[in-house]
This record gives structure tokens, sequence and C-alpha cells, in this order.
């Protein structure tokens, strides 16, 4: 099992020996197979010296990782990197104390402050930081008949899935956005996880075909691998045909790629700025003149955006976590029926709701486009 580093939260490495003086310290960092793909040369060299009388040094590394994590939409995402850190450790007269190497698994995820110092770094359920197999924070899933459901998974507990749904298809994907086929695998059929050492293949997504689920079905992951675990994941449909739905995806707390159906009430919203100036339009040519139809005030520099605004329907309590998030996600885009679009989370406060303060829980969120409406990439 891996040793996790939420490279969105500060993760430090303590180097220690009797008589330290320097640590020499390469770092690599690097996707793919975790045998094959190392680079022959490291991506970072340090030279650390140990304070007068500490015997240790502490280095800080996940700034350095996350330029190595390229979470990309409709790409080839790196979601996952292998970082290796060699280390040799010295005594003042320049001798050598020891030598070593750790290995870690970093995904760009963060910690919460009560949480604690480098957070989530164990995949032993019996231990308060283990990464989950299921990586979101809600057992209930909401979905819109049609659209594919898909539940973020880690690998490495090579958990199995199986449902009590009646038919259709599902399969496990490397990436959030593949679609369902009906070559997959039947819902019937229990979905084995493998685990391989590439770290693209750590975070997975088990994709369902929705057409076959109704609300109470459940989907039930399983792992013996370390110490036995079982999440249950509850299906509920939405049904609104008044409104067109839109999915919210984010990255999560966990590096993850997870969604929020908004199927209520939806508006766009367009601004504009632009700068103006007063042209002169006399014609001098024959008798002085001007034409009633030139401007005589005219706009140039001028900038379009596009804004929405979504509603979700009521939702249990436990999704307050799955709205946190995604406040707090630097990357979050918007689906509909014909296009996945790119947006800035425009609300920045959201007061969490109960059902003891406020009965039904029902969410609205504010979003600008992440793009100038005039096309002006240069």
């Amino acid at each position: 099992m891996s040793t996790i580093i939420n490279a969105r939260s500060p993760y430090y490495v303590k180097l220690s020996q009797t008589d330290l003086y320097l640590a020499q310290v390469n770092i690599f960092i690097y996707a793919g197979v975790f045998t094959t793909d190392k680079a022959p040369s490291p991506q970072y060299v340090l030279n650390q010296y140990s304070p007068t009388g500490s015997e240790y040094v502490v280095l800080e590394i996940s700034e350095i990782i996350r330029d190595y994590l390229n979470t990309k939409y409709y790409e080839e995402a790196i979601d996952g990197v292998w970082v290796e850190i060699d280390y040799t450790l010295k005594d003042e007269l320049g001798g050598t104390l020891t030598t070593g190497s750790l290995d870690y698994l970093a995904f760009d995820g963060f910690g919460y402050f009560n949480e604690g110092v480098n957070p989530r770094t164990s995949t032993d359920p019996t231990v308060s930081s283990y990464t989950p197999m299921v990586l979101q924070n809600n057992n209930t899933v909401y979905f819109v008949k049609g659209k594919d459901i898909r539940i973020p998974f880690f690998s490495e507990p090579s958990p199995t899935a199986s449902s009590d749904i009646d038919a259709g298809v599902w399969n496990e994907a490397d990436y959030y956005w593949e679609l369902s086929n009906f070559n997959w695998e039947l819902v019937s059929v229990p979905q084995v996880i493998n685990d391989n050492d590439n770290s693209l293949d750590k975070i997975q997504y088990l994709v369902i075909q929705s057409d076959f689920v109704q609300t109470g079905n459940t989907v039930t992951f399983t792992s013996n691998s370390g110490n036995p675990q079982e999440t249950v994941i509850n299906f509920v449909e939405y049904c609104e045909p008044r409104y067109e739905p839109y999915r919210i995806i984010f990255y999560n707390k966990y590096g993850a790629l997870q969604d929020i159906w908004c199927t209520k009430k939806s508006t766009i919203n367009i601004s504009t700025k632009d700068e103006s100036y007063k042209a002169n339009v006399m014609d001098f040519t024959g008798s002085p003149d001007y034409s009633l139809y030139d401007h005589n005030k005219r706009r140039f520099n001028v900038e379009a955006n596009q804004s929405i605004t979504l509603n979700t329907d009521y939702l249990k309590e436990e999704y307050n976590d799955v709205v946190e998030q995604m406040l707090m996600s630097e990357q979050v885009w918007i689906e509909n029926d014909t296009e996945v679009i790119p947006v800035v989370l425009k609300s920045k406060s959201l007061q969490l709701k109960t059902s003891v303060n406020d009965k039904l829980i029902q969410y609205t969120f504010e979003f600008d486009y992440a793009f100038d409406t005039i096309q002006n990439i240069r």
C-alpha cells in the first residue's frame, strides 16, 4: 500500500540521524509505471544542512509535486504521480552516515486543519487518516436517467463492486468522462477492480449506465486487502422534466472528479463592458454635411462575459461535505446535454444548511464562464 501525499496541503518529510550535518537529497517525480517510468536523472537535487544541534532536516515537498500534476478535462489527465526521495546523510567531516529511499503516491487533494499534519497517509481503514476505497464523502448518489453515473474510487484496496440493479452495464474507467457502451460488463456480474503499479490508474471511476437504475438500488464496494472494509452507495433518481439538468463536475479533496446535479431552475446572464469615443462624422468634400447613419458615439474594446445560476433539488444533509469541497475546488465544469463548460465559482460564501435549522436542504450556485464570450485567445 502506498503512502499518500495530498499535494494541495503541505507535506513534511523529516530525515534524522545522530551527528547529522548535511542531507543530500535527490527527488524524482513521475507519472506512469513505478518500476519502469522513472527518469534517469532527478527532477530536484537538494543540499539541506541540519540546524545546529538538531541532527535532523525537514523538507516540504508538496509545492514542487503540483508542478507535475496535470488535472485536465477531456484530455489525458495526470491525476497521480510517484515521488521518490533518495537521500545520503553526512556528518560534518563529509563522511556518510546512512543512505535510504522513500516512496510516495501523490494526488492533487488536500486535508482539513482538524486532520493534522500530513493527513490521509494510510490506506488502513483502522487508522483515522486512511484513504477510503470510495473517493467521496457521500454515500447517497443522485442521478438523472439517461446520464451515466460515475463514482470515483481508489484502486489499491482492489475492491469488488456488486449491485442489486436489475439490468444495464457498467465498467471501471481511467477517466471520469469515458462513456458507457454495450461491450461493458453486465451489472449482474460483480466488477473486480485490479490494481497495478501505474500512478495514472490509482484513481478510477465506476461508470454505470443509468437507464435501468431505480431509486433504492445500491452498489456495494468490498475489500479484503489489508483490513476488511465495505461501503454501500445508495441511488436516488432526479426526475424534473420542466428544467434542463446541469451537472457540476469538480476535483474533490481526494484529487478525484465528483459531481453534483442541479435540476431546478437555471438562468444565464450576459454582461458587457467597453470603451467609447466621439467620432468626427463631418464630410467636407462637398457642402459640409454628415450622414444620419454614421455613429457619432462609437464603442471599442467590447468584452462580453456570461454567468449562470443553478439550483439543486432537495439534498440529504450528508451533501454538505460535497458542497464544501466544491466551494474549495480550483477547477469546476458544468455539463448539459450538448457541452461541457469550464466555469469559475462566483459564490464565495455559502451558508451550510441542516435539516434541524432549514428542514429542506437546497442550494443555489452562481458561476462565471471561465472564458470571454468573444473569442480573444492570442
